[in-house]
């Protein structure tokens, strides 16, 4: 991926998420009082950042299940730290395809075969998939379950549709200036290893599958743990079915990883559960804990990685 387009990407994520926070911040937090930031109970913070750490630990170990059952093997701490970049990589990025291109590069520089690389990104695309494919039918009956979870989702499609269409000039020009425009042409070339590691390397597949479920299952949890930061009350199973249409938005939107769509659609999604003096800054937290953060960390990470490597290649 050339480096401009993370560049310019990283720019245009940082005005999304400045406009969708100056948007919370001057329509909620205004409303909060002294007394109710002074009330948030730090340890669920606490409880929220361990939360995070987890988070990544799953995909990590779904990513490198994956490699080693094509023969990679790194370290843990390169594993977390791929995660980090990863992160980064899709969060600066239309769809957050940035995310599996990033990835190739911190696996090739292990001086890894092309053609492995690309059977692990493949299948670590397709092991998250197996989430939303459970989720499916639970999400489609939770939505007409009520008028009024049907309306949230509604109007969440309405914001999905209008940044999809705000952010189509910078997925014009992604594509336009990404270099690999073979990606789909190549994917296809290496479905032969695809099936050897269906047919030989099931088990890391299926554990790929099982890791992924509890990575999606983790990223909702934050949502309560943050609740009990506010000493919100809340039926733990409602917070989770209410959340489904919200990560299906996130992790479709092509706006660099999910922003706008995300802060917006939390507000639409949680209005009636969460106080209104309090929304605000409990959709940032949530923004901030589940993607923000990781993002942060992956973006320090691979600007040192970059700028050793850019020295080795010089010497």
């Amino acid at each position: 991926m050339p480096l401009i387009l993370i560049f310019w990407g990283s720019v245009v994520t940082f005005l999304f998420v400045l406009g969708s926070f100056l948007f919370l911040a001057f329509k909620y937090i205004s409303q909060i009082g002294i007394e109710t930031v002074c009330s948030i109970d730090f340890k669920y913070l606490f409880l929220a950042v361990v939360l995070f750490f987890l988070y990544h630990s799953f995909d990590m170990l779904r990513l490198k299940t994956i490699a080693k059952g094509f023969g990679i093997d790194y370290s843990y701490k390169y594993a977390y730290l791929t995660s980090f970049v990863a992160t980064f990589g899709a969060t600066v990025t239309p769809a957050h395809i940035g995310g599996e291109l990033i990835i190739f590069y911190m696996l090739k520089r292990l001086g890894v075969k092309t053609h492995k690389i690309w059977g692990t990104i493949l299948f670590k695309t397709v092991s998250g998939f197996s989430f939303f494919l459970l989720a499916l039918p639970i999400f489609v009956a939770y939505t007409i379950s009520s008028q009024e979870v049907l309306q949230k989702v509604l109007i969440l499609l309405i914001i999905f549709l209008i940044f999809s269409i705000i952010s189509l000039p910078l997925v014009r020009w992604f594509r336009k200036g990404e270099k690999n425009k073979n990606f789909i042409r190549r994917i296809r070339l290496y479905c032969l290893s695809i099936i050897y590691f269906w047919r030989n390397k099931k088990e890391e597949f299926l554990k790929a599958c099982f890791y992924s479920i509890l990575l999606y299952i983790t990223f909702l949890s934050f949502a309560p743990i943050l609740m009990k930061a506010f000493h919100i009350d809340f039926d733990l199973l409602e917070i989770y079915l209410i959340q489904l249409p919200l990560i299906y938005a996130v992790f479709s939107s092509p706006t660099p990883g999910g922003s706008g769509v995300g802060e917006v659609g939390g507000v639409a999604i949680f209005h009636g559960i969460i106080p209104a003096g309090v929304i605000g800054i409990f959709v940032m937290l949530w923004r901030f804990f589940s993607q923000y953060l990781g993002a942060i960390i992956g973006g320090m990470v691979f600007l040192t990685i970059l700028i050793k490597d850019l020295k080795e290649k010089e010497t």
